[in-house]
């Protein structure tokens, strides 16, 4: 039950951030690259996708799979840590609101807590999921210049 509030909560942010984010670029150019909506909208759409797709896979085979289970939790993870970086850390150090914040921090932070602590903690070995959670950010992060590129490349600005 957890799992599917959390994967409404990453699309919730993930609506946010499409909304505001390439606006907000133009301001954040020092600390964020600047992308425009064609770029930004597929590489989120693409992310969000996949989240989809990782949240039913270890929905349907979760629990007898640890790479399967520490994929998932390492992908809430790293939700849970973009709340804070790099949404709230922008918000201060622009002192502007940076898209994302409040639903990072409302909802993705304190779901994905109770869900990796608060449901599977007892499950957990702390360097499996630290492990999970490197390689998804690590996967996630080197995605996005090539995402943002297919966008520019597949979808006329609008």
């Amino acid at each position: 039950m957890f799992e599917l509030m959390f994967i409404m909560a990453f699309t919730l942010h993930n609506i946010e951030e499409a909304i505001w984010l390439p606006m907000w670029s133009k301001y954040a150019r020092r600390y964020h690259p600047q992308v425009a909506n064609n770029e930004f909208h597929f590489a989120v759409m693409v992310i969000t996708l996949l989240g989809y797709i990782l949240t039913f896979i270890f929905l349907v085979f979760g629990n007898s799979n640890d790479i399967i289970m520490y994929s998932y939790l390492g992908f809430v993870m790293m939700m849970c840590f973009n709340a804070i970086f790099p949404h709230l850390i922008a918000t201060i150090v622009l002192k502007k609101y940076a898209p994302g914040t409040l639903t990072g921090l409302l909802l993705n932070l304190p779901i994905g807590l109770y869900l990796i602590f608060g449901i599977y903690g007892d499950q957990l070995e702390a360097y499996k999921l630290i492990i999970g959670f490197v390689v998804i950010t690590i996967a996630t992060l080197t995605s996005l210049r090539p995402l943002f590129k297919l966008g520019k490349r597949f979808i006329e600005e609008y």
